[in-house]
């Protein structure tokens, strides 16, 4: 991959001192104003590159409810000692959320 990355540095580079001897060979005249085209030019392809990244961003997996289910039926399982008419809630609620990621999954399938 560094190796990947180094030829494209290198490419980058070797096109960079080419367009800058193309521009020293031209007439004093022009010298500026394609100094400012070539630097306009880079500009908007790194522009017009993040914008590509930006349309195609990761797409986010949902979260199943069952892992929320999960972990509210062991929370309220702790809470039940402690406050059971709490902990047995969390424990309802918890069961309820691991039967709706159940069916959720069954039916994706």
């Amino acid at each position: 991959m560094a190796s990947d990355q180094q030829k494209r540095e290198q490419e980058i580079e070797r096109l960079a001192r080419e367009i800058g001897s193309l521009i020293r060979e031209a007439d004093p005249e022009k010298q500026e104003e394609l100094r400012e085209a070539a630097t306009a030019l880079m500009r908007e392809e790194a522009h017009q590159t993040q914008n590509q990244e930006a349309e195609h961003p990761e797409r986010r997996r949902a979260m199943n409810p069952m892992a929320a289910g999960i972990g509210l039926v062991v929370i309220g399982a702790g809470l039940a000692f402690i406050m059971p008419p709490v902990g047995l809630v969390l424990i309802v609620v918890g069961l309820f959320a691991i039967i709706w990621g159940v069916v959720i999954t069954l039916f994706k399938k």
